[in-house]
């Protein structure tokens, strides 16, 4: 069974999209010569548990087939207890959601004979892996395993909004608007931040945990970060007004915001996170609950087909 890919496609995905499309893309895949077997997810968090039943079988390829979201959670199913079940387990990303933010710095295209090309060409990288401990909406203290960007404050709050809405309007639009709309009514906290032995006590926007360098449907947010470099790039935005933020909105979408001097960059492996406030999370594109937070880089810990 280890020449064999077993894929967990998220239906819902793109609005829909996915589900339709699946059977096409599958008959392309297995056209192609890829042995391969796939189940549908059914309800949040599935994806984990079936990436976790699939590697204790045997598969050596996981794909995940959706968004950020689902990609997240097929990577949560390769550890067991803080640990990787196989360390020879590869994760391969079809992404078919409406942000893509992962694939973005990995450099994987998002059509589906790129796929199969990755998947023929079994070419592997080992990649940096957060891991945040928060608090969910039952009041529980949890953990997350992460692979791109994990946010705190505006991003949170505008996750939680572009998720509970229709995406019909693809990533770059469903984001775009979500974002202009938290803007108008975001209010800015009171944070406690430690990043390594550095402490930040003020007023902030966003403080955003970064391994890739774009997240929220195309946001070029950490335009240093290196997926493999042992470290987070975190940005924090300070207490910038609603006018400001406006104005300057347009140039994270080029990576040009870090030259603003209300906008702070730094590096770290362990961050801690706490507000005055109630505040949103955001990781790898799902909004799971509020902080206080405690982030934790984990260097090159995950195998991942990453094509050409």
């Amino acid at each position: 069974m280890n020449d064999k890919v077993f894929a967990i496609v998220n239906p819902i995905s793109a609005n829909g999209a996915t589900g339709k499309q699946w059977p096409y893309f599958e008959k392309v895949i297995r056209d192609s010569g890829i042995h391969m077997d796939y189940v549908y997810t059914d309800y949040p968090m599935h994806a984990k548990e079936l990436a976790n039943d699939a590697i204790r079988s045997g598969y050596n390829i996981i794909l995940s087939v959706g968004g950020d979201g689902t990609m997240n959670e097929v990577l949560n199913g390769f550890f067991s207890d803080h640990k990787l079940i196989d360390e020879n387990t590869a994760l391969a990303i079809f992404s078919r959601g409406t942000g893509c933010d992962t694939i973005r710095t990995i450099g994987i295209q998002k059509d589906v004979e790129s796929i199969i090309q990755v998947i023929k060409m079994k070419k592997t990288e080992r990649f940096d892996v957060g891991l945040v401990e928060f608090t969910d909406y039952y009041g529980s203290k949890t953990e997350r395993f992460f692979l791109n960007v994990s946010d705190v404050g505006l991003g949170g709050e505008t996750t939680y909004r572009v998720n509970k809405n229709s995406k019909a309007l693809k990533g770059f639009l469903s984001f775009l608007i979500g974002a202009l709309t938290t803007i108008i009514t975001y209010k800015n906290k009171d944070f406690e931040v430690t990043i390594d032995d550095l402490e930040i006590n003020k007023r902030l926007n966003s403080i955003i945990i970064a391994n890739g360098k774009y997240f929220g449907g195309g946001m070029k947010i950490a335009p240093m970060a290196k997926m493999d470099d042992g470290y987070f790039d975190i940005i924090i935005i300070e207490d910038i007004n609603k006018l400001e933020l406006l104005l300057n909105f347009p140039k994270i979408y080029k990576g040009d915001h870090l030259s603003h001097p209300k906008v702070k960059c730094y590096r770290g492996k362990n961050i801690l996170v706490n507000a005055k406030q109630k505040a949103l999370i955001e990781v790898d594109g799902e909004q799971p609950g509020i902080i206080g937070a405690k982030f934790h880089i984990l260097p090159k810990k995950l195998k991942l087909l990453i094509g050409e």
